[in-house]
């Protein structure tokens, strides 16, 4: 059984019990700005996909605290950097270099992220399942998970997913920013 965090409760207690949660190597249940997430650690991520019941070829995102945190994985190419600046924090997942980067615009998710690193992260569902909208319902789908924090309802549309190479920009999943808002993003560059 499940134990459901209300964020609204205690920020700061809520954060430190899912940050010793995942450095113990287990995951969470978090929401974001976007939709609910099965979080771990990037080293726990053989748990994430045996989780959900993925696919390993299936990359995840990585959420960070900050743009600037991107660069643990790449060095920003020019549409990468506009990009950062221009939806960060937000609904954008930036791939480059074969990493999935996303800045939420979520204060818990935030603090999470300062107090552990880098999460991994993909939506709170079984693979090819509808995402759970509230806290309650992706409990349910991951029993096994032991904390699930509450953040409310979370409706919105999954992020947007863009990979950057030397060669352009390319639109891999349209999600709560529309398509054309990021190629006006990086019009002109």
């Amino acid at each position: 059984m499940s134990k459901l965090l209300k964020v609204s409760a205690d920020p700061i207690a809520v954060v430190a019990e899912a940050a010793e949660e995942l450095r113990s190597g287990r995951a969470v249940v978090i929401p974001t700005d976007t939709v609910y997430g099965l979080a771990v650690l990037p080293d726990n991520l053989e748990l994430l996909y045996q989780l959900k019941h993925r696919p390993q070829d299936k990359a995840v995102a990585l959420l960070v605290a900050a743009a600037g945190d991107a660069e643990t994985f790449f060095e920003p190419l020019g549409p990468t950097r506009r990009l950062m600046e221009r939806f960060w924090p937000g609904a954008l997942t930036i791939v480059q270099d074969g990493h999935g980067v996303r800045c939420p615009d979520d204060p818990f998710v935030q603090a999470l992220a300062r107090a552990v690193g880098p999460i991994a992260t993909s939506s709170a569902n079984l693979s090819g399942a509808p995402t759970a909208a509230t806290a309650a319902e992706a409990g349910a789908v991951f029993p096994a998970v032991a904390v699930v924090v509450d953040g409310g309802i979370c409706r919105s549309a999954p992020s947007t997913v863009v990979e950057v190479t030397e060669s352009g920009v390319t639109v891999l999943r349209e999600g709560a920013i529309p398509a054309e808002a990021v190629r006006g993003a990086v019009a002109g560059l």
